[in-house]
């Protein structure tokens, strides 16, 4: 046994020489430099760096750099298409996000005029396209969940049970202090209430779920915290701290203590049939795995690419995909911004946005990124608010919004530049984006479109003067491209407004 051990020794120490001993100062493999070896395998690795690039994001790894174990199954689609002649061109690119695996799984519906004309469930669940995507898949939606938040407060306001002009410290006294005395409810929906971030207090219990499901102890920790800018009006995007605060001073404010998630299932999903609107638990702990579907994020290696390779060779034909949009500013903020941006968009308990998805995140209301529904909820609502908060059922379901309030949340308040993303939006009186800058020089140039997105690409809309409600919801987890949305949903919208428009016969009939 001994000799053999000497002998298998001595194999190893004669085999490391030849494969690590320096030839002309450099590292060597039997035959071959390292360079030699480079150079020999450049064809290799230049195809697949190509395959990568010019293969979609949302399948498997092997498929995508190899071309190897790629889903054969065709791409699941079904659901409702009206007036094809119109919509149908809209279909066709939603079909084709799927089949190009730029996206992968989800629901999109579009109303027109309080009547559905798209309303689709497509792809599947899992990167293999194993489980179907089907009409009763929930998704979380992130900041699509703000746009509800929005309308939950505004039909408060309706009822006098809030002003968007009193001060916070009306509904809940203890916020007065450390500098956010005179802020405004107002102030708060439009992210300039200086209280973006939640920072650790000395003394305090540091921030992460299971301080959440303590409420005095979370509500107390939100009141401590201090005016971010001592009290000057500037705008700073409150990723995830805006739907805490507000569900702290509703749940004041309704005379039965509830919170929005509450609020919007007891009214909103009891008032609008097929609406479902999901803030914190399932109804079923059943539902978490099988109506739920997981997100599947967009590559890391790719978001480094983006961040390095040039732009235009990003878009050009050869090498990449022409539709593709620059990263948004937001996500060298991320990683790369001012202390107050990192803290907010990666916060310590919560570093990236899978640390959102986990049961424990979700066992209590996070408004701002915690909704689950679906595509066909969303764009009802937003069907109302494109029909000026009126019911899109007349006699058979009431109104949203009463005209004068309507009027007053949708109304112009401001644009400023946000301190967290760089952007500079309109916002309405209500909180939601209110731009006729949305996308691009094409159908929706001029034409004003309010609401909000999601954080991997989610979308919920309304465009008032065309009467349409939009909702798209992904699992397709894509790199930020712009404050709302990506090319995919973007390039959605842009295909149903010209729809639309030369429905009304304001264009000539033919393909965006």
């Amino acid at each position: 046994m001994s000799d053999k051990k000497v002998a298998s020794t001595a194999d190893t120490a004669r085999l490391a020489k030849v494969y690590a001993s320096p030839r002309n100062g450099s590292f060597s493999i039997p035959g071959l430099s390292l360079g030699q070896w480079v150079v020999r395998l450049m064809p290799a690795i230049v195809f697949g760096l190509y395959s990568y690039s010019k293969r979609g994001a949302f399948q498997p790894p092997f498929c995508t750099g190899l071309g190897i174990g790629c889903p054969t199954e065709p791409i699941h689609l079904s659901g409702l298409l009206e007036r094809p002649e119109y919509y149908g061109q809209v279909v066709q690119y939603y079909s084709q996000l799927m089949t190009e695996n730029t996206d992968l799984g989800g629901t999109f519906a579009v109303f027109v005029e309080g009547q559905p004309v798209i309303d689709l469930n497509a792809g599947a669940k899992d990167l293999a396209r194993t489980q179907i995507y089907d009409n009763r898949t929930l998704q979380q939606v992130y900041s699509c969940g703000k746009v509800i938040e929005g309308i939950v407060v505004a039909r408060m306001v309706q009822r006098g049970q809030l002003k968007y002009e009193s001060k916070i410290t009306e509904y809940w006294p203890e916020f007065g202090q450390n500098g956010k005395e005179e802020v405004t409810l107002g102030d708060l929906v439009r992210y300039d209430s200086g209280v973006p971030d939640v920072e650790d207090i000395e003394g305090q219990e540091p921030l992460s779920w299971s301080l959440m499901q303590n409420e005095k102890a979370f509500s107390d920790k939100l009141a401590r915290q201090r005016h971010v800018f001592d009290g000057e009006d500037r705008r700073a995007y409150h990723a995830l701290s805006r739907g805490w605060y507000l569900n702290e001073i509703v749940k004041r404010a309704d005379p039965l203590g509830r919170t929005i998630g509450q609020i919007a299932q007891k009214e909103l999903m009891i008032d609008y049939k097929d609406v479902e609107l999901y803030y914190g638990p399932l109804p079923n702990e059943s539902d978490w795995e099988e109506r739920l579907s997981p997100w599947h994020d967009y590559p890391l290696l790719r978001i480094m690419g983006r961040l390095i390779i040039p732009h235009r060779l990003q878009t050009s034909t050869p090498f990449g995909n022409p539709k593709t949009l620059p990263l948004h500013q937001i996500v060298l903020n991320s990683i790369f911004g001012t202390s107050l941006a990192r803290s907010v968009l990666s916060p310590k308990f919560a570093p990236g946005p899978h640390y959102m998805r986990t049961k424990e995140a979700h066992a209590v209301e996070s408004t701002s990124f915690s909704l689950k529904t679906n595509a066909h909820s969303l764009a009802k609502l937003m069907s109302m608010m494109a029909n000026k908060g009126h019911s899109v059922e007349p006699g058979q379901e009431p109104d949203l919004l009463s005209d004068e309030i309507y009027n007053q949340a949708t109304a112009f308040h401001s644009v400023k530049k946000d301190e967290i993303t760089g952007d500079v939006a309109p916002l309405s009186v209500g909180g939601w984006v209110k731009t006729r800058s949305f996308y691009g020089d094409g159908p929706l140039k001029g034409v004003e479109v309010q609401g909000w997105s999601g954080a991997g690409g989610g979308l919920a809309l309304w465009i008032e003067e065309l009467q349409i409600g939009f909702a798209y919801v992904t699992n397709a987890y894509n790199a930020p491209e712009t404050l709302l949305g990506d090319f995919r949903g973007n390039g959605l919208l842009e295909r149903v407004v010209y729809a639309r428009k030369t429905e009304l016969g304001l264009l000539p009939a033919n393909k965006a």
